[in-house]
């Protein structure tokens, strides 16, 4: 991880022994006392902290040496027929590390009915899979997780984007890059399941306002079009802007 990411804020906090940033911190980082640690706050700032103890029971103490404001999340939603479980969890991290503000699942109509009852959902592991990302991301923006029932639901869901896409690779006469408009704030960009949409999800798309695109003869992985895809639609957008490198 490039960031070690906290739930709640504070100035000095002792980590348990058995906390996955305590172990982080000693056995990959080989802490040391004194040693500075990069660390976030949810939907906060990122720090700067120093190891000011090492007990031996295993537990580590961080104090905050400085703080500065996180890059914000992209004003970028994706909507995905939910996938089998392995995929999912791909989607989860990549999306979360390319700084998205929200991923949303539905179950589509060529979705299996077992991937929603996986434990990924059942439990709370779809959380290290979004956390793993946003450390990776060195980022704290923890994007908005949502399931919905079908596919009118999670429309009605993401109802007032300014720009709204399904990527399509059998029906979409246009590329993605066409389609955009010149200048817009908010995007939603939806990606089937492996098996892709039915002609009935189609429709209802379409009398949604949506546009169907596509990103070129090539089929790709439902996780490798999510990544392409909201890559593309940041690019082009009015509000992009650089990340920087921290100053703490």
């Amino acid at each position: 991880m490039n960031l070690i990411l906290f739930d709640q804020s504070f100035e000095e906090s002792t980590l348990p022994p058995e906390s996955v940033q305590a172990l982080h911190i000693r056995r990959v980082l080989r802490a040391q006392l004194g040693m500075r640690v990069f660390l976030g706050f949810v939907n906060g700032p990122r720090a700067r902290a120093e190891v000011i103890a090492l007990a031996e029971d295993g537990s580590v103490t961080l104090r905050v040496l400085a703080t500065e404001p996180s890059p914000p999340a992209l004003p970028i939603t994706l909507l995905v027929g939910l996938p089998r479980p392995h995929t999912a969890k791909r989607i989860l991290s990549e999306a979360a590390s390319l700084g998205v503000s929200g991923i949303h699942f539905f179950e589509s109509e060529r979705s299996e009915p077992s991937y929603a009852l996986s434990s990924l959902w059942q439990t709370d592991a779809w959380r290290e899979r979004v956390r793993h990302g946003v450390e990776q991301s060195f980022t704290t923006s923890w994007p908005e997780v949502a399931m919905h029932a079908d596919l009118q639901s999670a429309i009605s869901a993401l109802y007032g984007a300014d720009f709204n896409v399904v990527l399509d690779n059998y029906e979409a006469a246009a590329a993605i890059g066409s389609l955009m408009p010149a200048a817009f704030s908010s995007a939603v960009i939806a990606v089937g399941s492996e098996r892709g949409w039915s002609a009935q999800e189609r429709s209802v798309f379409i009398k949604n306002g949506w546009k169907l695109a596509h990103m070129g003869a090539h089929v790709l992985r439902a996780e490798t079009a999510c990544v392409a895809a909201v890559a593309a639609v940041a690019s082009k957008a009015a509000w992009w802007s650089q990340q920087t490198q921290t100053q703490l």
